[in-house]
Parts: structure tokens; C-alpha cells; sequence
């Protein structure tokens, strides 16, 4: 009995210093002081997850800026790398379609993200800008 509230307030013990030590900001954004930046940036990377594989080694991917139905394409590229990676304007949400091809079929996935700056405080030595979100999974499903 004595052992168990030993190693309970142990964990209890953890959980409080590990929530000091962590990378977070007080609303919950993971911060990598070293992508933070003292000056809010108004682009960066969308980070696109493909499915590469025979015979899908190069994906054609159609990006929108808003929603798909938006129909505001913003670039048409062939991606062969998994991640891809497309500098894009912030604080702006992006769709993208990714087509796949299976025998004489046609697969199309569609995902969509916000990529936007927020501006942490006493989480590095100094005030400043990160950029989240901006990942889109365009991974084929198991089917």
C-alpha cells in the first residue's frame, strides 16, 4: 500500500515538471524556438503527405486557395516526393486534390488546411511569431 502511494505521487511529481519543461505556450502550441521568428513572416511551407508507390511515383496534385469548390486554383504540379512542399501565403486555407491512378481507375484524395502565424509568449527567451497548421494528408485510404 505504502509502495503505491509512493510511485503515484512519483507520477504526480513527473506530470508537474514535465509541465514546466514542455515545448508548449500557455494555448497549447508545440513551439520550436528555433522556427520562431521576431518578425510575423507571411509565408511558408505547406506540407502535402502523398501516397507514392507503383505506379503512383509521380502524383499530380491541383492546390486551391479556399475550399476546393472556391475553384481558385493556385498551383498545378506533379509532386514524387512525400513530404511535398509549397510556399504559400499565410493565414490562408488551402485544398488540395491529389490523383491517383489504379488499373483504369481514377482515386482522388482531397484534404484542406489552415497554414496561419500566431504569436507565443514565455515559451522562448523572447516574444515571437510560429507558423502552424498547413499539413494536408493526401494519402490514398485503404480500399
Amino acid at each position: 500500500m505504502k509502495t503505491e502511494r509512493i510511485v503515484k505521487l512519483g507520477l504526480i511529481f513527473i506530470l508537474i515538471i514535465g509541465s514546466f519543461m514542455s515545448c508548449e505556450d500557455n494555448r497549447g502550441v508545440f513551439v520550436d524556438c528555433s522556427e520562431c521568428y521576431s518578425v510575423e513572416p507571411d509565408s511558408g511551407d505547406l506540407i502535402i503527405y502523398l501516397t507514392l508507390e507503383s505506379p503512383n511515383l509521380k502524383v499530380p496534385l491541383t492546390i486551391y486557395k479556399g475550399q476546393v469548390d472556391d475553384n481558385q486554383i493556385e498551383y498545378k504540379v506533379t509532386a514524387q516526393s512525400s513530404p511535398f512542399y509549397v510556399y504559400v501565403d499565410l493565414n490562408e486555407y488551402y485544398s488540395v486534390i491529389a490523383e491517383y491512378t489504379s488499373g483504369n481507375r481514377t482515386i482522388y484524395a482531397v484534404d484542406g488546411d489552415k497554414i496561419k502565424t500566431k504569436f507565443v509568449t514565455e515559451t522562448c527567451d523572447y516574444d515571437c511569431w510560429v507558423i502552424t497548421g498547413g499539413i494536408i494528408n493526401a494519402e490514398l485510404k485503404d480500399f
